[in-house]
C-alpha cells in the first residue's frame, strides 16, 4: 500500500514538475501607484578605429517610481543618483553630469511596453537649461552642441532612454520554453542614431518566479545604412541652417533652396556610405526577470559594432549591466 502510495505521489511529483516547466511565462506587469524599484547601471564601450582605441566607462542607480495607473496604461518618474563616467571623450563625459539633475516621467501601454516620455517639451527646456551651465565648463561642449543645434536635443532625448528601454524590454512579451518570439524594436547605437532591427527572444528557464531570457539581433550593412544617412543629414542640416542663420541676411536666405541641398547632401550621402562603409551590428543579451513582480532583475550582455567605416576597421564592444537594488 505504501509502494502503491509512493509511487502515485512520484507521479504526481513529475507532472507538476513538467506543468512548471511547460509553463507559458508572461511579463505584462500589474504595478501599484507608489511602487518603487531601484537598479545599478553599468556600462563599458571600447572602440577601435584603426591604431586608435579608446574605452569609456559609466555607471549611475537609476530610480524608478509608478506616479500614475488607469487604464491606459502606466506613468513612471525616473531620477538618477552617483553619475561616473570615465574614458578619453570629454564632451560625452560632460554631457553625462546631465544625470546629476535630471528627472523625468514615462508612459508604458497597459501591457507594459515603453511609449516615451510623458512631456518631452519640459525636458528639452530642463537639458537646454543644463547643458548651458555645462558649457560654461567646457567652451567645447558649447561649439558642439551649437553646431548641431536641435539634432543635438533629439539625440541626447533619445539617449535619455537607453537605460529605460533596456529595463523595459520585455514587457508585454509572452514567452513558452526554448520557443523563439520575434520583436520589433530599435538598436541605439553609440554613435548617436537608431536603427529597426528584430530582437529574437527565447525563454531558456524558470526556477521559481525567476525567469531567465536570451536576446539577440543581428543587422547587416543593409539595415544600417538608412538610418545612418538619416543621422547624417540631420545633423548636417542642422549645422547649415545654424551657419546659415550666422552668416546670411533674410535676402540671401530666401534664394537658398535647402530642400534641393538637403538632396543633394543625401544622395552624396549614399554613395559614400556605399563606398566607404561595410558594417554589422551584433546584440546578445541575458535578462533574469521575476514573473512574480514583473521587474527586471538582472541584465547582462554585450552590442558590439564591426567593419570598415571609410578604410578603417571598426570594433565597438558595448557591455552592459543592470542589476536589481
Amino acid at each position: 500500500m505504501n509502494k502503491m502510495k509512493n509511487l502515485i505521489l512520484s507521479c504526481l511529483s513529475m507532472m507538476l514538475c513538467m506543468t512548471i516547466s511547460a509553463q507559458t511565462v508572461s511579463f505584462v506587469p500589474n504595478w501599484k501607484k507608489g511602487d518603487k524599484v531601484s537598479f545599478n547601471y553599468e556600462k563599458k564601450e571600447t572602440k577601435k578605429s584603426g591604431d586608435e582605441t579608446s574605452i569609456i566607462t559609466a555607471s549611475l542607480v537609476i530610480n524608478l517610481t509608478v506616479v500614475n495607473k488607469d487604464a491606459n496604461g502606466y506613468t513612471l518618474n525616473a531620477s538618477f543618483a552617483n553619475p561616473k563616467q570615465s574614458g578619453s571623450d570629454k564632451m560625452a563625459a560632460a554631457l553625462f553630469k546631465i544625470y546629476d539633475e535630471i528627472t523625468f516621467d514615462y508612459k508604458l501601454d497597459a501591457t507594459g511596453k515603453l511609449i516615451g516620455l510623458a512631456d518631452s517639451a519640459k525636458v528639452i527646456a530642463v537639458m537646454k537649461e543644463i547643458y548651458k551651465k555645462i558649457s560654461k565648463d567646457d567652451p567645447m561642449v558649447s561649439l558642439g552642441l551649437g553646431l548641431m543645434g536641435g539634432g543635438a536635443q533629439d539625440i541626447y532625448l533619445t539617449g535619455l532612454l537607453d537605460e529605460i528601454v533596456l529595463i523595459h524590454s520585455l514587457n508585454g512579451i509572452t514567452l513558452e520554453p526554448n520557443k523563439t518570439v520575434e520583436v520589433k524594436k530599435e538598436i541605439s547605437t553609440s554613435f548617436g542614431f537608431n536603427i529597426p532591427a528584430s530582437y529574437n527572444y527565447t525563454l531558456e528557464s524558470a526556477k521559481g518566479t525567476i525567469a531567465n531570457v536570451k536576446c539577440s539581433s543581428n543587422l547587416t550593412n543593409e539595415d544600417i545604412m538608412p538610418a545612418f544617412i538619416d543621422f547624417g543629414i540631420q545633423i548636417a542640416s542642422s549645422m547649415m541652417n545654424n551657419l546659415s542663420a550666422l552668416f546670411q541676411n533674410e535676402e540671401d536666405k530666401e534664394k537658398v533652396d535647402m530642400n534641393t541641398i538637403i538632396q543633394q547632401q543625401r544622395d552624396e550621402f549614399e554613395k559614400k556610405y556605399k563606398e566607404s562603409f561595410d558594417l554589422k551590428i551584433t546584440d546578445t543579451f541575458n535578462y533574469a526577470l521575476d514573473s512574480s513582480s514583473k521587474w527586471l532583475n538582472s541584465l547582462s550582455g554585450t552590442s558590439t559594432i564591426s567593419g570598415k567605416a571609410e578604410n578603417n576597421d571598426v570594433n565597438v564592444v558595448t557591455e552592459i549591466k543592470i542589476t536589481k537594488k
